[in-house]
């Protein structure tokens, strides 16, 4: 009886003391609104919202994702994924993120130049020597594609690609000049199912012209995927196995990459753009650069750091939480504190940013005076119609993927979002 006793203590012990089998933390926590000081009533206001747009033929519809104290309060998956209706949206659909690429990337850079692998004001032409010299755009002739530019004072720096303040350009900005010159030498907006790579394209930028002195105005260009080649240098490793190896899996971001296996094309969303009215049709080949179903087919080769990732809600969420924690979730650290917090202060000093009420910071643009986000606030969106904002006044973080290219009513449905989302507090949210 004695022994029998001694074996139950024994294994009672054990069981107190041993491990649980699985003591991997939960990847996603979750909460009701109301948890969190919000109404969930307001916030289901944003189904009805996308659905009016859906109605109106202006979106096939979107995913969205609102997160507040490191918690998912609220999801919806609104409309259709294909033009004859038959796929609903998901969750785990896979979204061209196109230039919400560009913070991972921006992340990248300040992660090597905080092991001093790189400096913010090391000249680019350290690493891409075409850009050892160049020059600056004085005048084109569009009946043949030349151009004749003068020297630039200064040469691009890390920092000024970080800042759009390099001169770099994008074709689709102005597409009779900067397009013409780009197309002229291959080298795509976007990314792209040829079989390029960005060690070929980014060489052949540093030989074009600028547009702008190097630091002398923010631009809106290729300057991130300058800046991923330039990571590529600097680490020794390709843009997607850097980005995977030290952001995407110490995060936990499972589907969030530059591509996947064709057997996935029926996960990825379709893609549309907007005809002369507004409303949406199916994108078509826009060869010989681009086709709509890149991250599935094709070379797989272009690893285009200002456009060229692809995944869910639920994995953008966990970098947005990660930026949002200071450069850490759970126990990852992609980025020290002071770091993660320069990245979402202004950086552009007395240069002026020309797109709405915010400025400027390293790969993130930080509302100052906007009419519905607090001051703070970062954020990006991209070509197809994607869209996030962190809020660190409220520890908001809201995302909302929707897949049209360049739909014109982009700023209409962002601002009525942003409305819901701050109307949905119990209590006047902080500002």
């Amino acid at each position: 009886m004695k022994l029998h006793y001694n074996i139950i203590l024994a294994l009672f012990a054990m069981s107190c003391t041993s491990e649980p089998e699985n003591t991997k933390p939960e990847k996603y926590k979750f909460a009701s609104p109301a948890e969190v000081g919000m109404y969930a009533d307001s916030l289901a206001n944003i189904e009805s919202m996308v659905l009016e747009f859906v109605d109106g033929k202006k979106y096939p519809g979107a995913v969205t994702l609102v997160a507040k104290d490191g918690k998912i309060i609220y999801e919806s998956e609104v409309g259709w994924s294909d033009s004859s209706r038959t796929e609903a949206y998901r969750k785990e659909h896979l979204f061209r993120m196109a230039s919400m690429t560009k913070p991972l990337v921006s992340v990248a850079a300040m992660q090597l130049i905080e092991n001093e692998k790189m400096s913010l004001d090391d000249p680019v032409g350290k690493y891409i020597p075409s850009f050892n010299e160049t020059s600056i755009l004085t005048e084109f002739n569009p009946a043949d594609t030349t151009w004749t530019s003068a020297p630039s004072h200064t040469v691009p720096t890390v920092r000024q690609l970080l800042t759009h303040t390099a001169g770099v350009p994008y074709g689709f900005m102005d597409p009779k000049i900067n397009g013409a010159i780009l197309a002229k030498n291959d080298i795509p907006d976007l990314s792209t199912h040829q079989p390029w790579t960005t060690e070929q394209t980014m060489g052949k930028i540093g030989n074009l012209p600028l547009i702008h002195e190097p630091g002398a105005k923010w631009m809106y260009g290729l300057n991130t995927d300058v800046l991923g080649r330039v990571v590529e240098v600097a680490s020794g490793m390709e843009l997607d196995d850097y980005i995977r190896e030290n952001i995407t899996r110490p995060l936990g971001m499972e589907t969030f990459d530059f591509y996947f296996h064709d057997s996935l094309s029926s996960n990825l969303t379709q893609a549309f753009v907007a005809n002369a009215d507004g409303e949406f049709m199916n994108m078509p080949d826009y060869k010989p650069f681009y086709i709509p179903n890149y991250p599935t087919e094709g070379a797989k080769t272009y690893h285009s750091g200002g456009s060229g990732m692809t995944g869910t809600a639920r994995d953008y969420f966990l970098f947005c939480q990660a930026m949002l924690n200071d450069g850490r979730l759970g126990e990852a650290q992609i980025l020290k504190p002071a770091t993660a917090q320069s990245m979402h202060q202004d950086q552009i000093d007395t240069i002026s940013y020309p797109w709405g009420p915010a400025r400027f910071g390293f790969g993130f643009d930080v509302a100052e005076g906007h009419p519905n986000r607090p001051d703070g606030t970062y954020s990006w969106g991209g070509a197809f119609s994607t869209v996030f904002w962190i809020d660190p006044v409220n520890d908001l973080i809201v995302i909302q993927l929707r897949q049209i290219l360049l739909s014109p009513h982009n700023q209409d449905i962002n601002s009525q979002l942003e409305e819901i989302v701050y109307n949905a507090f119990v209590r006047e949210p902080s500002s």
